[in-house]
């Protein structure tokens, strides 16, 4: 008799215990065509920020494989380079800018961050909770994470 109720006991335990892993929410993965669209930044290289102060922004069409966006006091523009068969991995070549003067010198510093920073990512995952993606989550090739991108917050 004892025997049955530790046995029911157990396997009620372990039912519990399968039950609660299931409903855990696990970030969805992000594919290339969720970067579609426009995202502002905020986060670069571990600094939050404010995106209606820095006005940084990437557009990214991933039908055209384009990069577009602002940098800061300007615009930029490239090719993103994607592989279906190697998921999550990109890359942003030809990438130019537009060099008008930006009288600021901290958004200045930030603008020239940013442009550098283009140049290193070669990986994105989504950092959404549940649902669709809505921030993602730019990274270098030693894994360092150089930005955070959010669905555009205006909109």
């Amino acid at each position: 008799m004892i025997k049955k109720v530790g046995f029911v006991c157990l396997v009620a335990l372990m039912v519990l215990g399968m039950s609660s892993c299931g409903s855990s929410k696990k970030a969805p993965a992000a594919t290339y065509s969720d970067l579609s669209g426009e995202w502002q930044v905020t986060e670069m290289n571990g600094r939050t920020l404010n995106p209606t102060e820095t006005g940084q922004t990437f557009v990214f069409d991933t039908s055209m494989n384009t990069v577009s966006g602002n940098a800061g006091c300007n615009r930029f523009s490239g090719r993103v380079e994607y592989n279906p068969s190697q998921r999550n991995i990109i890359r942003m070549l030809q990438v130019a800018s537009t060099r008008m003067a930006c009288l600021d010198e901290e958004k200045n510093a930030l603008e020239n961050e940013f442009l550098k920073n283009l140049d290193k990512v070669v990986r994105f995952e989504s950092l959404s909770q549940e649902g669709p993606v809505r921030t993602v989550a730019l990274y270098g090739i030693d894994n360092t994470r150089l930005f955070v991108i959010n669905k555009n917050l205006l909109r």
